[in-house]
């Protein structure tokens, strides 16, 4: 029973019994990661063998348990060895709130002294900092902790690296934080650190190095106390340039394993790098990469067509047949194939799925609407056509709106040019009709063989004949909604500026 409360790596318990710390260790340590050896005490050990009420401070290990953590503690590090003995809370380093620094942690600990430690972890889970923390952010009341007990890696250098920069929220780039020795004081906001940022190709963007004046090391039995050892060049860096990229890299594995961007601790002992700790960046949580190419996504108007959850055939099927029907309304306004071509992907991506609804990627149908002459006019003609409720935000204008007047004219010289042909299209709109009439009533005739009676490959052959009739030749609605949208645009307009609004 007592080793069933003391939990390996290995073991197969579930994350809660773990810990949110411990949890994150045990599945990177699976994936390969460096990490010094350690166990976990369940918060089980607690319940099981406490007689005080949950929120007594006065709460200490009981002595069969005390002697188990001993020995398991001497196996990883000897009698003599170190120890870091920290926090591993359940809602401790998950993606919505991190505790960082919130409860007790203890280094360079003995094995003898860590049953007294683990006690003063678990006392720290209910003292008033905790309560605080957890009332503000309406997370009730506390619970006993799992608690954490690794070896200590006596560092060189430590520090933390973020796999994203937490300052400008850019997903490429990767902050690593340096010191001489133990990386306690630079958790704990007490120190200065050299710091570098790293691009995705793994090159040094940035750097900052300061002056240096003493290394910090904990003694035995003094908890986070520190001494101070001379340092012998206070203006070299804390690392070398490729343990900097080895560092920033490590932060980026363990991103990538997790999903989302993390913070991380590390150490360096005689040139090799161990990870102590990963948890998410919260404040990252919801915010999209800066750097990416922006999407504005609206379901305004295409919710009529697309209604609730659509499956990903339909989703195909409407996705290519917007992109080759708006691909031949812009042949039909005149836009010359290389420039269609140019802009293939921005056809494509006319619309998208966002957890299984359809909606309209604005921006590329802004990027459509660019490709006429007089964009200016009609971009807002289309944003009324399509019931926009918000316009194209202003962040996100720069790449639609001519610069310059030289621009601007060439524009207005291009409707000019193509007055002729919306001119021919209005006059022959009528014919246009009688004809996509005729091929439709030609498409959806009952074919010769049912469609329940016909073999896969007519199947096939039937839906590219009905594709090749209609999808390809869809000239008249285009110009009818092209029209529609011009005219109510320009009825709108002169009704506000004639009669009010």
């Amino acid at each position: 029973m007592v080793d069933s409360w003391i939990l390996q790596p290995d073991s197969d318990a579930p994350d809660a019994e773990f810990g949110g710390k411990a949890a994150a260790l045990r599945a990177l340590g699976l994936h390969g990661l460096p990490i010094p050896a350690w166990f976990a005490i369940t918060p089980r050990t607690w319940v099981a063998r406490r007689s005080l009420a949950a929120d007594d401070l006065s709460v200490t290990a009981d002595a069969t348990m005390a002697q188990a953590w001993i020995a398991v503690a001497e196996k990883i590090v000897g009698a003599d060895g170190l120890l870091a003995v920290r926090s591993s809370a359940s809602d401790e380093d998950g993606g919505d709130h991190s505790f960082a620094g919130q409860l007790d942690s203890f280094l360079a600990v003995r094995p003898a002294d860590v049953p007294a430690k683990v006690a003063a972890v678990w006392r720290s889970a209910f003292c008033e900092r905790i309560m605080s923390y957890r009332a503000t952010r309406g997370l009730g009341a506390p619970r006993p902790p799992a608690v954490l007990v690794q070896r200590l890696v006596p560092a060189d250098t430590a520090g933390v690296a973020f796999s994203a920069d937490p300052v400008s929220g850019r997903w490429g780039v990767a902050l690593v934080s340096a010191v001489i020795g133990l990386g306690t004081r630079l958790v704990g906001g007490e120190g200065d650190a050299d710091t570098w940022r790293v691009d995705r190709r793994g090159t040094i963007s940035e750097r900052t190095i300061v002056a240096k004046s003493h290394a910090h090391r904990p003694q035995p039995g003094e908890g986070e106390g520190v001494v101070d050892a001379p340092v012998a060049d206070p203006q070299a860096p804390a690392l070398s340039d490729a343990q900097v990229i080895a560092v920033a890299e490590l932060a980026r594995r363990c991103a990538a394993f997790k999903g989302r961007p993390q913070d991380i601790e590390w150490a360096f002992h005689c040139g090799d790098l161990f990870l102590l700790q990963s948890r998410p960046i919260t404040t990252l949580a919801s915010q999209p990469d800066p750097d990416g190419r922006p999407a504005l996504w609206d379901n305004s108007n295409i919710a009529e067509s697309y209604g609730g959850v659509t499956t990903p055939l339909t989703y195909s099927f409407a996705r290519r047949a917007y992109e080759e029907v708006y691909r031949q309304f812009c042949r039909l306004m005149g836009v010359r194939a290389n420039t269609l071509d140019a802009h293939a992907e921005t056809f494509r991506s006319m619309i998208g799925c966002v957890r299984g609804r359809v909606y309209y990627d604005l921006l590329n149908w802004y990027r459509v609407l660019a490709l006429l002459p007089g964009f200016q006019a009609n971009r807002g003609f289309m944003e009324q056509m399509m019931g926009v409720k918000e316009g194209l935000p202003p962040e996100l204008a720069g790449e639609f709106v001519a610069p310059g007047r030289w621009e601007r004219f060439r524009d207005g010289l291009r409707l000019l040019c193509s007055m002729t042909g919306l001119v021919r299209n209005h006059l022959t709109m009528d014919s246009q009709i009688r004809d996509f009439y005729a091929r439709l009533m030609e498409a959806l005739a009952p074919p010769t063989v049912p469609l329940d009676r016909q073999r896969p490959d007519e199947l096939v052959a039937s839906y590219r004949a009905l594709e090749r009739k209609l999808l390809t030749r869809w000239d008249a609605p285009l110009t009818n909604d092209f029209f529609a949208m011009i005219f109510y645009g320009v009825l709108r307009k002169l009704c506000e500026r004639w009669c009010g609004d």
